[in-house]
């Protein structure tokens, strides 16, 4: 999974019975959002989610709204999405996406090609590892 943010909210600590469609139809009551994409590992680990706003005061608006309240009885956690890091970097000039669910074939040489034409990829992240631009 490759991630680049703009926009995008990670949403944690939900319930096992939340469904992309619920947090969509939670979020939408914010702002007009793009997309969903839960992430549930087999693991012991709570699923979490991205949500994708279309416009970035409303990923903003999401924070305030939505942060601690309960969805199907669990307190949420919602953040901005960025790059765990000691070290906080001025990303207010940088523009984000998320780009999921692509073919294990696809290189970094791919991504940077395809997104190449809208500016530097300054990081891309591939399964959690660092990938420098």
């Amino acid at each position: 999974m490759w991630f680049f943010f703009f926009s995008y909210r990670y949403v944690g600590n939900l319930s096992r019975d939340v469904t992309e469609v619920l947090i969509l139809q939670l979020f939408s009551q914010i702002g007009p959002c793009k997309s969903c994409k839960m992430i549930t590992e087999h693991t012991s680990n709570d699923p979490y989610c991205f949500v994708e706003f279309y416009e970035h005061r409303d990923a903003a608006a999401a924070l305030a709204a939505m942060n601690g309240r309960k969805i199907l009885g669990k307190e949420v956690k919602v953040n901005w999405a960025t790059t765990p890091s000691s070290q906080k970097k001025d990303t207010s000039n940088h523009f984000h996406v998320f780009v999921g669910d692509l073919s294990p074939e696809i290189t970094t040489e791919d991504i940077k090609s395809a997104f190449a034409p809208f500016g530097k990829i300054s990081i891309a992240h591939k399964n959690g590892q660092d990938l420098e631009g």
